[in-house]
């Protein structure tokens, strides 16, 4: 018996996954919630930013991401525009039900961070 074009089996497995998934990201968002990542040295440090003083598009995500959970929308701008402008487009190009984004859009998200990295560094 199937539903859907997946076996019985198939969705069981998928519906585990999907709930094992949530479970873990509702996890990792209370630990940025309740932690503060410029008071507590267990968050990982980017190795860019270690290794050559640089900061990458990702550098400031956790402390934004942290001040966003709070309310504080201003200080997650300053920490990380990119999080704060396209967090919410990106969530919903990973959750949207059509499956695989574009090519293009894939190549313009990685052309938008490199320019973002080489921008804030100059």
């Amino acid at each position: 018996m199937s539903v859907q074009g997946f076996e019985r089996g198939q969705v069981i497995v998928r519906a585990v996954v999907i709930f094992s998934v949530s479970i873990a990201l509702v996890g990792l968002v209370a630990v940025v919630y309740v932690f503060n990542p410029e008071g507590h040295g267990f968050y990982p440090r980017c190795p860019l930013f270690v290794l050559t003083g640089w900061q990458c598009a990702g550098c400031g995500t956790l402390r934004a991401a942290h001040c966003l959970l709070h309310g504080d929308f201003a200080r997650a701008f300053a920490l990380n525009p990119m999080l704060v402008v396209f967090g919410p487009l990106a969530l919903l190009l990973a959750v949207r039900p059509q499956g695989r984004v574009n090519r293009y859009v894939g190549w313009g998200i990685a052309v938008v961070l490199v320019a973002y990295s080489i921008w804030r560094n100059f």
